[in-house]
């Protein structure tokens, strides 16, 4: 039985052993900080897309209260003496029906009771603010932020009195929390700020002891959702006390009624921080954002029950391994498509996935996936490289150069179509072969003929020839095919001359060794001839057929006749006649065609004599 043809592509390589490999080496890619790094420039661009073209609506919204710049020109006192200010906002919130505050800002160390203000001599900035707490905590939970001291490694304390009073309120949350959030590699604020980002390894931060002190306590983890929502507005903290200044109550119940506030600094210098997006309207794309901005995204993602979740770490490990696969497989082109499907395939589920909560990291995916392809393309591509050589040492004695290159660079089409091209064919053969024959064992004869063609053929080669087969003591060869050839003539001529020259060495050696020196006669004809590949599919060699191909035949039997050892066509002498001097030897009849003009030619005079002086004094 045999397997179809498409599914012989996809055999399996040298051994199981290197996927294994891939699958280990894929764990350690999904815990490597490089590739945590890249995945999170991902979801920052697929934040960026679903908010651009997807964006998300929510049903629980937190309204921004800002300090901003406008706030401190109004005010008489500089922002750490603003208890006046801050316990008018509490009540304010209070009588609103606001759900929760969230205090993102750092309450006093210290209690200021002995200042005194020179507009207001009666004011008492401690009682002021304790009296505002008060107050606000009987109807609206409030919950302060404390800020991490790096130099003294240790939480700021807020003001004892004021702890005192934000902890008498309902057990259910924290009424201080943590301001601090996790930051990865880049300091952007991505991930939910859990105990394992806290400095002291608790576990209160401040948006999650907001949102439990609305009516929401879950076990929080995963990525801040930058999916949801618009860009944040906030209203001016000094628009809400003229509000209350002025008892528009109706006006504050619209704006904060069942509503989480987030009071916190919205000033262009103070508490950045830098995020995946911008959410600050009032402020260009690509700058830091004010950190209240980070705290009412992270309650966005509360409150709608929205947080990010990743891909737990064996599903991952699975699509790394499935991607794996692609080390199988023999058709590099086949696999580069479907990796290209597949790549595409994995982005588009990473960016479903988001669209319910999941976030899926494929960067670790990816990178299996290419380092499979590429490793087997190069396991495939060093094979490749290795059956080259071995197929070119194998053949490199049965056929020509040409051809041999010509195989191995896998362009058949050159040599297994037939074509009708323009060639310049070489016969020649070894004068009186068969009388040296009698007097010779055959086992010499062999080896004789073996040196004999070794130095012949080189001479081919090196001027671009084809060796098309050997005959006897004869050889046949053209110029022009596989490869072209600027001048066919002009080469088949050059390897000629160089045949000879290597014979006249060939007999110096056969000379010292005390056998006779060999002669041999050279025909040339140019013209059009089919070359292709002749024989059956088990025998076929690749050759050249035509009136040209026995024209040269015929013309290297003239040699021994005319006294040359290199005869030639018109054809051939017309296109050398400005290089090479040849002897016209007038019109020959040749069996089986007409008579035709032939030209000889052999080694100068002054060559030759020095070839007879080499051969005699060795």
């Amino acid at each position: 039985m045999t397997s179809h043809p498409v599914f012989t592509r996809f055999r399996p390589g040298p051994g199981w052993w290197v996927p294994v490999l891939l699958c280990g080496f894929a764990a350690l890619l999904l815990n490597w900080s490089g590739t945590q790094a890249m995945d999170n420039k991902l979801l920052d661009i697929q934040f960026w897309l679903a908010r651009e073209y997807s964006p998300q609506t929510v049903e629980h919204e937190p309204v921004i209260v800002g300090i901003n710049e406008a706030f401190l020109d109004e005010v008489d006192e500089p922002l750490v003496l603003n208890h006046v200010y801050l316990a008018e906002f509490l009540k304010t919130m209070n009588l609103a029906g606001a759900k929760a505050v969230g205090m993102d800002v750092s309450l006093p160390e210290k209690r200021y009771d002995t200042l005194v203000s020179t507009r207001k001599a009666d004011a008492d900035f401690h009682k002021a603010l304790l009296s505002g707490m008060l107050e606000t905590i009987q109807g609206t939970p409030v919950v302060a932020a404390k800020v991490w001291d790096t130099q003294r490694r240790h939480f700021i304390n807020i003001q004892v009195d004021y702890a005192a009073v934000l902890g008498m309120q309902n057990a259910r949350f924290q009424p201080v929390a943590s301001a601090e959030f996790c930051r990865d590699s880049d300091q952007r604020i991505r991930r939910f700020p859990g105990k394992q980002c806290q400095p002291d390894g608790g576990a209160s931060g401040l948006a999650t002891e907001v949102a439990a002190a609305a009516g929401v306590r879950q076990d929080w983890s995963g990525l801040i959702n930058y999916r949801l929502g618009p860009r944040f507005d906030y209203i001016p903290l000094q628009d809400v006390l003229h509000l209350s200044d002025k008892g528009n109550i109706g006006e504050l119940k619209r704006r904060f009624e069942g509503r989480i506030v987030l009071l916190g600094a919205t000033m262009e210098a103070t508490d950045l921080v830098d995020l995946p997006v911008s959410l600050a309207s009032w402020l260009p794309d690509g700058v830091p954002n004010p950190g209240v901005l980070a705290h009412a995204q992270l309650l966005r993602s509360i409150m709608n029950q929205r947080m990010l979740k990743p891909s737990s770490h064996e599903v991952l490990f699975t699509l790394c391994c499935v991607f794996v696969l692609f080390w199988f497989g023999r058709s590099v082109r086949w696999k580069v498509a479907l990796f290209v499907l597949a790549v595409t395939t994995l982005l588009a589920a990473s960016t479903i996935a988001m669209q319910y909560d999941v976030w899926l990291p494929p960067t670790a995916i990816l990178l299996t996936g290419l380092l499979a392809l590429g490793s087997s393309s190069a396991y495939q591509g060093w094979r490749h490289f290795i059956d080259k050589q071995r197929l070119s040492k194998a053949f490199s004695g049965r056929v020509s150069p040409a051809v041999m290159d010509e195989i191995v660079a896998g362009r058949e089409h050159n040599y297994t179509h037939s074509r009708r091209l323009p060639v310049c064919v070489l016969f020649s053969d070894i004068r009186g072969f068969t009388t040296l024959c009698e007097h010779a064992q055959a086992e010499e004869v062999v080896s004789l003929l073996n040196r004999y063609f070794a130095v012949m053929s080189k001479a081919v080669h090196e001027h671009g020839g084809t060796i098309d087969k050997f005959i006897g003591d004869g050889m046949m060869a053209f110029f022009g095919a596989p490869n072209t050839l600027p001048s066919p003539e002009q080469s088949a001529f050059d390897a000629a001359r160089d045949m000879l020259y290597a014979l006249a060495d060939l007999n110096t050696e056969l000379q010292q060794e005390g056998k006779p020196p060999l002669a041999i006669g050279i025909g040339l004809h140019s013209g059009d001839a089919v070359i292709g590949q002749v024989g059956s599919a088990e025998r076929h060699e690749y050759t050249a057929i035509g009136d040209t191909v026995n024209t040269a035949a015929r013309i290297e039997g003239l040699c021994k006749d005319v006294g040359y050892p290199v005869v030639c066509s018109d054809t051939v002498a017309d296109k050398l006649l400005d290089l090479v001097t040849f002897v016209s030897l007038g019109e020959k009849h040749l069996k089986g065609r007409s008579a035709m003009a032939v030209f000889g030619w052999q080694l100068p005079q002054e060559t030759t004599t020095n070839l007879l002086k080499k051969q005699a004094n060795p």
